[in-house]
């Protein structure tokens, strides 16, 4: 307190007392500004007090939840309460109650907002989690000093709040991994990636808690899950992962590598794929042609022709009406034994499957190139006796080789081959056609 000195003569001491009254007056702005600070603080904790309130009301509703955390957000990132551990189990409490208030109107034959339902569980996990890492109170002595644990030699902690999160994490951990799928359903995947992921992350919870944790087939299951939400929401990269992370679990279901195979051609991975196929196929042999045909190609381009036949006499046992394994085993023979080897894989494909444009454009390419090599085999032969010869190797090469080209216009040598078989037939108004 601030003492004014009395002298016998106030006269002989004017100056001095107005200089004294002058240097009280910050003294009364800080006193004044004392009182201001605290009125606003307070207003952030009388938020808090409202919101405890309307949690206690003995008839709460959606809208009644859905207010409450709206009163709670300023102080989630005020300076006085942002960093209270107490504000964000709040959040996570309201955010649960809401859950829970949507699943009753559920029960009760009503429709709800299933995305709104399912993010309310997401906000209270998150809520929940910021609450237990600010979870942590000093003890302190009758003076105020941190107690020190004698054995430890570290500053004596404890928790508030941090015993019924755990406890609600407990309590609400299947209802993420029903949420992910609801969410999932109704098309947001980022919501369903995240309630799976929080599904994942509980399992610790309820291990410490029981001493039980989810076998790896159930956490494998719901990676699987994750990775079909990345997918669908385009994120193929992590996908992959995903997809590895679920077979890593034991996730063995053919569905698994034959998404992860899709993702791995929209990414344009060739290495990624060969490998892939690799795997799937030491997983489910030749049982699935798809995986045959990628490590074939890959033997193909890497000219192991002998890899590549056995593959594909493994497969054709299985099953012969496969028209792609067809053209491949042509193109094989083609490679080791020639051209009239692989004739009948190439007839054998179209037949199978008519609109299979590898296989018209090799049955075509073969008549074309017999017509091609003719002269060269017969040079003795005049140019009457030798176009005798031509004429029905290039007939039965033309309809090949236009439907390849209709299929495939992208297709130039089939472009160039039919050019020369119109010139060759004097079928003007077709040369005239492909030449636009």
């Amino acid at each position: 307190m601030l003492r004014v000195q009395r002298f016998p003569n106030p006269r002989a001491f004017t100056w001095p007392l107005v200089i004294a009254f002058m240097r009280r007056i910050p003294l009364i702005i800080i006193l004044l500004l004392a009182v201001i600070v605290p009125t606003t603080l307070s207003a952030q904790k009388r938020i808090l007090g409202e919101v405890k309130k309307k949690i206690s009301s003995l008839n709460p509703t959606i809208d009644l939840y859905k207010g409450a955390i709206n009163t709670l957000k300023p102080a989630l990132s005020h300076e006085e309460t942002k960093d209270a551990s107490e504000t964000w189990f709040l959040e996570g409490k309201l955010q649960y109650s809401l859950y829970g208030k949507y699943v009753d109107t559920e029960k009760l034959g009503k429709k709800v907002d299933v995305k709104a339902m399912g993010h309310a569980l997401i906000n209270g996990y998150n809520g929940y989690t910021h609450a237990l890492s600010l979870d942590t109170i000093v003890e302190t002595d009758r003076k105020g000093n941190p107690k020190i644990d004698k054995k430890t030699g570290k500053i004596k902690t404890k928790t508030k709040f941090s015993g019924d999160i755990v406890k609600a994490f407990i309590a609400q951990h299947s209802n993420y991994n029903n949420v992910g799928g609801e969410l999932y359903n109704v098309q947001d995947w980022v919501g369903a990636y995240d309630a799976w992921e929080i599904f994942c992350k509980l399992n610790d919870y309820l291990g410490n808690a029981t001493g039980t944790y989810l076998p790896d087939s159930v956490i494998g299951q719901t990676r699987y899950y994750q990775a079909l939400a990345l997918w669908q929401k385009g994120d193929n990269k992590e996908a992959v992962k995903m997809f590895q992370v679920a077979r890593n679990l034991g996730i063995e279901r053919k569905e698994c590598y034959d998404y992860a195979l899709v993702c791995l051609s929209a990414l344009g991975d060739e290495t990624g794929i060969i490998k892939l196929a690799h795997e799937a196929y030491a997983r489910f042999g030749a049982s699935d042609a798809q995986y045959v045909r990628v490590l074939i190609n890959d033997h193909i381009n890497n000219k192991q022709f002998k890899k590549a036949n056995e593959l594909l006499d493994q497969i054709i046992e299985q099953n012969d009406s496969d028209a792609e394994i067809q053209n491949l085993k042509g193109i094989v023979m083609e490679q080791e034994a020639g051209m009239e080897s692989a004739l009948p894989y190439f007839k054998r494909c179209v037949e199978l499957d008519p609109e299979n444009v590898q296989g018209n454009f090799n049955l075509g390419r073969y008549y074309y190139n017999e017509a091609t090599t003719l002269p060269e085999k017969n040079p003795r032969l005049s140019r009457k006796k030798l176009m005798v010869k031509l004429v029905p190797l290039y007939i039965k090469a033309r309809p090949y080789l236009e439907k390849a080209y209709a299929l495939d216009p992208s297709n130039t040598d089939a472009k160039n081959a039919l050019r020369n078989i119109y010139y060759k037939l004097g079928e003007d108004k077709k040369l005239q056609q492909i030449e636009k």
